[in-house]
């Protein structure tokens, strides 16, 4: 998705919901592969030996700045399905 967006950026194409397509899908499959890391480390995956503990919290940057994935699934609705503004 992020290849598709820059392609059509390169060539002058409206790339927005492309972009934001590949911001979510990575921020959720970023969070979604800590979370399970967490998981599977039980209670020392708090622990700062492992490094998970770092990585869940670095993760979060990704799914809240710039944009939220609410913002993104909201214009994404908006724009693509055509449904009215919601924020």
């Amino acid at each position: 998705m992020a290849m598709k967006a820059a392609a059509l950026y390169d060539s002058g194409e409206p790339c927005g919901l492309e972009a934001n397509a590949a911001k979510y899908l990575g921020a959720e499959a970023g969070f979604q592969t800590c979370t399970r890391a967490v998981m599977t480390h039980g209670g020392m995956g708090y622990a700062k030996e492992f490094h998970v503990e770092r990585l869940m919290r670095e993760v979060m940057i990704a799914r809240l700045a710039p944009v939220s994935p609410e913002l993104i699934l909201c214009n994404m609705a908006e724009k693509a399905l055509g449904l009215p503004k919601s924020y």
